[in-house]
C-alpha cells in the first residue's frame, strides 16, 4: 500500500529562504504578479488600457515595505485558495508572467511580517491573510522534525473587512523588514529601471525606432506605470556613455529577428551602435547601469546583466560589456527556470542559443573591426604626429639625432601606407553596403578622424 506522501520543511524552505541570491528579486517576483493581474483586469473591462498602476512604498524609518495593484484582486471566495495552493498555479505560459505560483512567498525570507489584502470588483469583503514570518524562520531553523502543512498552518492567521464594492486591488506589506537593502529606495529605483516592464526614458532618443521596429513585426512592448515613494520608474537608457578607453556614444540602432524553422518569431533584439573604443565601465562615480545586452521576456528582465555570459554564448568573457541592448524572448516554449536567471533548458532554448550564438559572433567580429579601424587611422596620423613633437625640441636636438629620427620616420610613413590601404578597403566597402553594421560604424570612427579645419 503507498504510503502517504509528505512535503517536509525543507521545501518550504527552498521556496522562501534559499529560493533568490539576491534580495531585491522580492520586487520583481511582486511587480511580475501585480502585471498579470493588470492584464486581466484589462480583459475583463475592470480598467481601460494604461490605467493600471502599481506603487511601491518604501519606509525606511519604520522598515516596511507596501506593493500595491489596482488590478482585478482576488475574490474572497478564492482568496485562501489562491495564496495557499503553493506550486499549484492556474496561469497561463503564454499569457501570464508568473507561472509556478511560488512567488508569492519570497518575501518572507526578508521580514518578520507578511501581510495580503485584497479585494474583487463588487464584493463587500476584504480578506486579509498574514503570515508570521518570524515563526517561520524559528521552525525552520529550531532543529525539530515539520511537515510544510504544519508550519504553514501554525504561522498564517486570516480575516475580513469590509470594503467598497467599487474597489478592486491586490496589496503585499512586508513589515519589519529584515534586509537593508530592500529599504534603499534609490538602490531600488535604479534596479527595476533595467528589471521591471516598464517605458523608455523619453529623453532616449531611440525609443521610437524600437516602438516602431517591435509595432512592424507585430509585438506589443508592455509596460506599466510603477512608482516607489511616488517616484516612476523609466527604463534609463542614454546616448551617452564611458568606457576604459574614453567617452562614447551610441548614434544608432540595429535590429534582428529570429524566426524558427516554421517561420514564426521567436526573439527580436536591438543593440545600440557606436565606435565601441572599449568596454562599457561600470564605476560608483558613473555605473552605467544600462551596460550589456539584457534578456527580456513579456518585458521583464531574465537573469543580470551578464545572463549571456554566464552561458558562454560570446566568444570573450567581456564581448557583451561592449553593447547596450535587449534580447526579447517571443517563443512561448521559452520558460523562465524557477529563479528567472534563465530559460528550462528544452529544445528551443537550444535553438535560440544556436541562434544568439551566430549572432553574438557576428558582434564580437564588428568591436573588434572598430578596433582595427581606429588603429589604422592612429597610425595614418603618427607620421605627422611625430614630426609636430619633433619640432618641440630644439634644432641642436634635432640635429644631432637626425639619423635616428629619419629611421623612425621612414618605419611610421611604411605602416601608414599599409593602414592607410586597409583604411581605404574599408571605405569601399562602406560605400557598397551602407547600412551593414560595419559601415555605419566604420563612417562614425572616419568622421572622428578626420582633419577638424581644412586644409591650406
Amino acid at each position: 500500500m503507498l504510503k502517504k506522501v509528505v512535503v517536509g520543511a525543507g521545501t518550504l524552505d527552498n521556496l522562501t529562504i534559499s529560493m533568490y541570491k539576491n534580495a531585491r528579486i522580492v520586487f520583481r517576483e511582486y511587480i511580475q504578479n501585480s502585471t498579470d493581474s493588470i492584464d486581466n483586469a484589462v480583459k475583463v473591462g475592470i480598467l481601460r488600457d494604461g490605467e493600471g498602476k502599481i506603487t511601491v512604498t518604501i519606509d525606511e524609518d519604520n522598515r516596511n515595505i507596501t506593493i500595491e495593484d489596482n488590478g482585478t484582486g482576488i475574490s474572497a471566495l478564492n482568496f485562501d485558495s489562491k495564496l495557499l495552493d503553493i506550486g499549484n498555479s492556474d496561469k497561463k505560459r503564454e499569457t501570464d508572467r508568473g507561472q509556478r505560483g511560488i512567488g508569492r512567498l519570497c518575501g518572507l525570507a526578508y521580514c518578520k511580517t507578511l501581510i495580503f489584502t485584497s479585494t474583487a470588483k463588487g464584493e463587500t469583503v476584504k480578506s486579509v491573510l498574514t503570515f508570521d514570518a518570524k515563526k517561520l524562520n524559528d521552525m525552520l531553523n529550531d532543529g525539530k522534525k515539520y511537515t510544510a502543512e504544519i508550519i504553514i498552518n501554525s504561522v498564517i492567521t486570516f480575516e475580513e473587512t469590509n470594503a467598497d464594492e467599487n474597489e478592486h486591488f491586490f496589496k503585499v506589506e512586508l513589515l519589519d523588514v529584515t534586509n537593508n537593502i530592500l529599504l534603499n529606495a534609490e538602490d531600488i529605483c535604479d534596479y527595476l529601471s533595467f528589471v521591471a516592464p516598464v517605458p523608455y526614458n523619453a529623453d532616449f532618443e531611440f525609443r521610437k525606432q524600437i516602438y516602431a521596429h517591435a509595432a512592424e513585426i507585430g509585438f506589443k512592448i508592455t509596460e506599466y506605470d510603477i512608482r516607489v515613494n511616488d517616484k516612476p520608474i523609466f527604463k534609463n537608457y542614454k546616448e551617452d556613455f564611458s568606457t576604459q578607453m574614453g567617452a562614447d556614444k551610441i548614434f544608432g540602432l540595429e535590429f534582428r529577428d529570429i524566426y524558427n524553422d516554421d517561420g514564426e518569431l521567436i526573439a527580436w533584439s536591438w543593440v545600440g551602435l557606436s565606435t565601441f573604443k572599449g568596454v562599457i565601465q561600470q564605476t560608483k562615480s558613473n555605473p552605467n547601469q544600462m551596460r550589456s545586452i539584457r534578456l527580456r521576456q513579456k518585458n521583464i528582465q531574465i537573469g543580470d546583466e551578464m545572463v549571456f555570459q554566464d552561458r558562454k554564448l560570446f566568444s570573450e568573457d567581456r564581448g557583451t560589456t561592449y553593447f547596450v541592448g535587449e534580447i526579447h524572448a517571443v517563443d512561448t516554449n521559452l520558460r523562465p527556470n524557477s529563479q528567472r536567471d534563465y530559460f528550462v533548458e528544452n529544445d528551443a532554448c537550444e535553438f535560440f542559443e544556436g541562434e544568439l550564438k551566430n549572432y553574438f559572433e557576428v558582434l564580437t567580429k564588428l568591436y573588434r573591426h572598430a578596433s582595427k579601424i581606429r588603429s589604422a587611422f592612429k597610425a595614418v596620423n603618427e607620421p605627422e604626429k611625430f614630426l609636430e613633437e619633433l619640432e618641440l625640441h630644439t634644432p641642436e636636438y634635432r640635429e644631432t639625432h637626425k639619423a635616428e629620427h629619419d629611421a623612425e620616420f621612414t618605419k611610421l610613413i611604411q605602416k601608414a601606407d599599409e593602414k592607410q590601404k586597409f583604411i581605404d578597403e574599408a571605405r569601399q566597402a562602406a560605400k557598397a553596403n551602407p547600412e551593414e553594421m560595419a559601415s555605419r560604424v566604420f563612417e562614425q570612427i572616419a568622421a572622428a578622424n578626420s582633419p577638424t579645419t581644412p586644409p591650406p
